[in-house]
């Protein structure tokens, strides 16, 4: 139940920053929806503040981006949370910018809530957000493990 409260107060928040941009620069939200695979890496730790540094790089489908790469440097603070930064890249090269904050479900399952926040080409100016749903392919502590996602949401684009 934390985690649907936590989508809800997103959404809400991403809304009011739509609505108080103005006429000008909101547009119209749609569905956003897709899915990936891929490889996620450790690449660092730190035992002092308990964190651990993941890089993730994968591909997969989705609404409004066709076939994408995905990219992501992600923060695993073990005490508090998993805050990251994502590009998913088009196929033509287009980008779209995420950051995000989630957390585990259980040894093998975790959750991501994630605001567009840009990008490049057809989502200059683009806002929104999705919720991902992620299975990794092994428990902690293994050093390189795979993933499967699948993301839900609603993408607004920028001026056209």
């Amino acid at each position: 139940m934390k985690r649907r409260g936590y989508g809800f107060k997103v959404l809400a928040s991403v809304l009011a920053a739509l609505t108080l941009s103005g006429p000008a620069t909101a547009a119209k939200l749609v569905p956003f929806k897709g899915k990936s695979s891929g490889i996620i890496t450790t690449v660092g730790f730190d035992p002092v503040n308990g964190i651990v540094y993941t890089h993730l790089a994968g591909e997969g489908e989705a609404t409004h981006l066709g076939h994408f790469a995905v990219i992501a440097d992600v923060a695993v603070y073990l005490a508090s949370g998993v805050p990251g930064t994502w590009t998913l890249t088009a196929a033509n090269g287009d980008m779209l910018f995420l950051t995000m904050r989630g957390g585990g479900i259980d040894p093998t399952h975790g959750f991501g809530t994630f605001i567009i926040v840009g990008g490049t080409g057809r989502f200059q100016g683009a806002t929104g957000y999705y919720e991902q749903t992620i299975t990794f392919g092994a428990p902690p502590p293994t050093t390189v493990v795979s993933y499967t996602e699948v993301l839900e949401g609603a993408i607004s684009f920028g001026r056209r």
